[in-house]
């Protein structure tokens, strides 16, 4: 019995959004780390994908760089020639350690594309909470 405790605290819920947009084909998945010692609210995974394309953009763990604003949270990931841009973000209208988002609520959320120009497209998206044990 004790052994099965010691399995549980170091356990974590898995947790993220799911993100499609509104008017557009563009789905974005971001999924944080599970593991403690890693930090469980730090992105593992973000993947871009298009609904007639497919995957455009697949980064992980450090590839993906977390923001924490004063009302969103934003991952920014680097770009490829896939998705045509230089610069990806996720922009989330959540602000963690001040709300609380119960799994498939959902929330506002942006992807915008910067081009290497540094032209952006944004495209705006409904982004519901993952959450999974």
């Amino acid at each position: 019995m004790a052994l099965a405790l010691g399995f549980a605290g170091t356990s974590a819920f898995a947790d993220g959004f799911r993100c499609e947009g509104d008017s557009s084909t563009l789905r974005v998945k971001l999924y944080n780390q599970v593991q403690p010692e890693k930090g469980t609210r730090n992105p593992a995974t973000m993947v871009i994908s298009d609904a007639h394309q497919g995957t455009l953009l697949v980064a992980s763990g450090d590839e993906i760089r977390k923001h924490n604003r004063q009302n969103t949270v934003q991952y920014v990931v680097e770009g490829n020639k896939k998705l045509g841009a230089e610069t990806a973000i996720l922009q989330v209208a959540f602000k963690q350690g001040r709300e609380t988002i119960a799994e498939g609520d959902e929330v506002d959320g942006q992807l915008i594309l910067v081009s290497e120009e540094g032209d952006r497209e944004v495209f705006e998206l409904s982004c519901a909470r993952y959450k999974k044990q």
